[in-house]
């Protein structure tokens, strides 16, 4: 018994190692056989990979050839509309250019009824920027990277169009269309006036003119498809207003003499009447028109040599001394006292340093061309017509406009203060002892408040004050003996 369970135990032993061994066997076996796939897996990744190697090698070398820059710019490239691939930037150049004068030597046809002047687009102001495009059209494929470039390529090959970059000269289109157009417009005129004899106004009526409609012409041509065969514009008229109108002339209408101012000299003074007979004539049949300024110095103009004026004593810095001219300041003080009784606005004056005699005291206006003027705002509601006489002593100022009824001014001055006049005492060698002649007069100096008053139909409207006087003393001066 105990053999027999032995043998048993013996015969499971053995089968228990003959499965242990075979079980290594088995995993030996299926290890080698799992580095064997690994190794032919890894074989296979190595030579795909080695295969993709190759194949990029193979497409970035064509994609060099297929993108390497040949100085040229990219088949199927244009611009606006005119082919110029393959074409080195020389030869495009030249290619634009031709095309470019071509364009610029259109001419657009203005329709204005029966005829149809012609113009060119050049002289129109177009204006093409012919060198950005070409510079446009060079760069592309050459930007980016490869495959940036491939694609550019593969792009341009189906067609690529670059537009002109186009402007107009406004300035210059506007004097072009006015030179062409012109001769078809039919101006306004505005309402005019004559002076008649008895200085009152005639009038004229206005007309109203036919002109270009300039923006919606300008805004057609900008529009047009230069590019095609550029077709007429048709060109608008329409009506323009007169400024002045015979309405306007009528309630701005001279209808009368607002006022008249005379003043005195002395004939035998030959050189200061001629000038003052020259300022005067100047003045006569001036116009101001309603709201302007009326200035002496520019209606008269600079007293020359030239202009035939003479010399004859001015005031300077308190001293009667020979001057040019001398002697016009009498008129601009006519003008100034007839302004005043014109109630006539005064923006500038000045009186002289000395007190004069042919105008009371604050009623003078001296000037020297050309800042130092009287000049006056014609504040009338009408034009103003000045008109001047001269008789053999005597020089007139009379102002035509619009007669305001029952209107009268005054003026009334008033010495605030009276400066006496010093004497002087100039030794002069000729003379004898105790001898005395009196040099110059001499005359007092003087400030002196000036007031304008305004009365219609006899009752007081306004009452101004007008810019205070002040005159300087002249010294009595005395000659005498040592």
């Amino acid at each position: 018994m105990e053999d027999t369970n032995d043998k048993k135990v013996s015969q499971s032993l053995e089968r228990a190692t003959v499965t242990e061994l075979e079980g290594e066997e088995f995993n030996s076996i299926k290890r080698n056989r799992t580095s064997l796939n690994y190794l032919r897996l890894r074989k296979h990744v190595l030579i795909a990979i080695g295969i993709l190697l190759i194949i990029f090698f193979l497409v970035g070398t064509l994609a060099l050839i297929y993108t390497r820059d040949q100085k040229k710019i990219l088949n199927g490239v244009s611009i606006s509309g005119i082919s110029v691939g393959n074409l080195t930037q020389d030869d495009a150049k030249k290619v634009i250019d031709e095309e470019v004068s071509s364009l610029l030597s259109k001419t657009l046809k203005l329709n204005v009824g029966q005829q149809s002047p012609e113009v060119k687009l050049e002289d129109l102001g177009l204006m093409i920027d012919e060198d950005l495009a070409l510079k446009e059209a060079y760069e592309i494929g050459r930007q980016g990277s490869i495959y940036d470039k491939v694609l550019a390529k593969m792009s341009a090959a189906k067609g690529i169009d670059i537009k002109f970059l186009k402007k107009w000269d406004e300035s210059k289109m506007r004097d072009t269309l006015k030179e062409a157009l012109e001769r078809f417009s039919t101006p306004p005129n505005d309402a005019t006036f004559q002076i008649t004899k008895d200085n009152t106004m005639t009038i004229k009526s206005e007309h109203v003119g036919l002109v270009v409609d300039s923006e919606p012409l300008i805004k057609k041509i900008k529009e047009i498809k230069i590019y095609q065969l550029v077709p007429e514009v048709k060109v608008e008229f329409k009506e323009q207003l007169p400024l002045i109108t015979a309405v306007q002339l009528e309630d701005q209408k001279i209808t009368g003499l607002l006022a008249s101012y005379t003043t005195r000299f002395d004939p035998t003074q030959s050189a200061r009447t001629e000038n003052l007979r020259i300022a005067a004539k100047a003045l006569d049949m001036a116009i101001i028109k309603p709201d302007d300024t009326l200035s002496f110095n520019q209606i008269v103009g600079e007293r020359t040599v030239e202009g035939g004026y003479k010399d004859a004593y001015i005031i300077v810095n308190g001293q009667f001394v020979p001057g040019l001219a001398g002697g016009i300041c009498q008129v601009s003080s006519t003008l100034y006292n007839t302004g005043l009784l014109a109630n006539l606005a005064v923006t500038q004056r000045s009186n002289h340093d000395l007190a004069i005699s042919y105008v009371p005291l604050g009623q003078d206006a001296t000037v020297a061309y050309p800042d130092l003027d009287l000049k006056f705002k014609n504040n009338s509601g009408g034009y103003l017509l000045i008109r001047t006489r001269t008789t053999y002593n005597t020089v007139t100022i009379e102002l035509y406009g619009k007669v305001r009824p029952g209107q009268v001014v005054f003026i009334e001055n008033t010495i605030e203060s009276i400066i006496p006049a010093v004497v002087q005492r100039l030794v002069d060698e000729t003379m004898g002892h105790g001898e005395s002649v009196l040099k110059q007069q001499g005359q007092p100096g003087y400030v002196v408040n000036s007031v304008r008053t305004v009365k219609v139909n006899g009752l007081t409207v306004s009452s101004e004050p007008l810019e205070q006087s002040r005159y300087l003393p002249l010294p009595r001066i005395f000659a005498v003996g040592p």
